[in-house]
């Protein structure tokens, strides 16, 4: 063989070599992108994993190896959601919501009862707006099994006389119970849960919410502790099923395979040179 072929082959060599570290540091670019956010997320009300997945870029043949699939490096795949439980803590708030089980709580805005432009979320830490509705801190009002807003009233008039709100409670059914002066008792709605065909394909659309899509499939909505649908537990809310010891352990992982992906680029780069040189 020539001097002039061999050459040749070192130079299509290093260029594969090249574009396979490029990958590589690529891959691990967004596993720590994905890393990062995990663990910025770690104390967020209902947060799940995300997951980087990768795949394999292969070419068909080369003139310097077998012949057959080479690996041309890693290819980001889909980052996927983790949706295993989140443990749950006690507040002792009745409208902190927390859903043991399967399921997303649907808030939107105000008066909006279509399902199409409502937003999907495993945080439930709710509170009442000014107008009296049981809302996020964001002001999506939580939406019930009918899709419309619950009101909490302060009060209401009971026989021609006003009675106050003494107490308020939500059971595992999602069934909204208040309490007026001492023997009045009133449902103010039920919490509304969805499911969806395919849930892994819900849009992210920031602060934990989701929206549904074509993929994902429209949202079936029921009322909790029905069919596949997790039981509602008030006065607790679900932390994120973030583990931070793991989620530390890959992340230092990702950075050295990024670290030493770039001194080897650096190498075989110079050696590109050299030879094109």
């Amino acid at each position: 063989m020539k001097v002039a072929d061999v050459r040749l082959q070192f130079i299509k060599r290093t260029s594969v070599m090249i574009s396979v570290i490029r990958s590589g540091m690529n891959a691990s670019l967004k596993q720590l992108d994905v890393l990062s956010n995990n663990i910025a997320n770690a104390r967020t009300t209902g947060f799940k994993k995300s997951q980087a997945t990768f795949e394999d870029i292969y070419a068909d043949k080369t003139s310097f190896g077998p012949s057959g699939k080479i690996g041309h490096g890693s290819l980001n795949s889909d980052v996927r959601i983790m949706r295993s439980q989140g443990a749950l803590e006690q507040t002792s708030e009745v409208l902190d919501l927390a859903i043991e089980g399967e399921g997303m709580f649907i808030v939107g805005a105000a008066g909006d009862n279509v399902e199409t432009t409502a937003y999907f979320t495993r945080d439930g830490s709710f509170q009442l707006d000014q107008a009296g509705f049981i809302s996020s801190p964001e002001g999506l009002r939580l939406k019930s099994v009918t899709m419309d807003d619950i009101e909490v009233p302060t009060s209401i008039i009971e026989d021609g006389a006003i009675m106050f709100l003494s107490s308020l409670s939500i059971d595992e059914t999602g069934s909204v119970n208040a309490q007026f002066g001492e023997n009045v008792s009133r449902v103010l709605g039920q919490v509304g849960m969805a499911q969806f065909p395919d849930i892994n394909q819900l849009q992210e659309n920031g602060r934990n919410l989701f929206r549904a899509t074509s993929a994902s499939g429209a949202a079936e909505i029921t009322a909790p502790f029905t069919g596949v649908n997790g039981k509602i537990i008030s006065g607790a809310l679900e932390m994120s099923n973030i583990n931070m010891t793991s989620e530390l352990t890959t992340m230092i992982q990702a950075q050295q395979a990024f670290s030493g992906s770039s001194r080897l680029l650096q190498s075989e780069t110079e050696m590109l040179r050299r030879l094109i040189g």
